[in-house]
């Protein structure tokens, strides 16, 4: 099999052949990342529909995450019903995130059967928390499972080993 480098990151992987103008990415991860335009001056981004899914299925992770920590606080304080309101608010945010991430997972240009079984691995954890009783907790694991496992084209950029040049 024939080696390519990664457009994104850099690093070396097989391919089954080469065609000519394709881009190659060795994970969905580097494909991901790689739609998001580089820092421009200063670091400026500039706004693309990427950045923008990004930052929503951010702002509605965080709003999943804050719902369900606020809702163990106010079941601890004997506010049984109120909480069990905002754990299920946290569980279909949840449901939201999940599914975001899924699609844009299977939109990369390079799907692994890696991806596959941690998407069917952190959906079957989703599934499984909206069994009696309602489990937010795993939802919210599911998602950062999902989500660092989509984030990693951004880490093997950031930590990969930097080819040394000849002197």
């Amino acid at each position: 099999m024939p080696q390519v480098r990664c457009q994104y990151c850099g690093l070396p992987f097989n391919v089954r052949r080469i065609e000519p103008g394709r881009r190659y990415f060795c994970c969905s991860g580097c494909a991901l990342a790689s739609r998001l335009p580089p820092g421009g001056v200063e670091g400026r981004y500039p706004v693309v529909p990427a950045l923008i899914e990004g930052l929503a299925v951010g702002v509605l992770f965080f709003n999943q995450l804050l719902f369900w920590s606020v809702g163990l606080e106010v079941v601890r304080e004997g506010r049984i019903e109120t909480g069990q309101t905002l754990t299920e608010i946290s569980a279909v945010l949840g449901a939201v995130v999940w599914i975001a991430l899924g699609v844009g997972l299977w939109s990369a240009a390079r799907r692994r059967w890696s991806d596959g079984l941690v998407t069917a691995a952190s959906g079957a954890l989703v599934v499984a928390a909206f069994w009696p009783p309602l489990s937010a907790g795993w939802i919210v694991a599911a998602n950062a499972a999902l989500a660092l496992w989509l984030a990693r084209g951004r880490g093997k950029k950031k930590f990969a080993p930097k080819a040394s040049v000849p002197v």
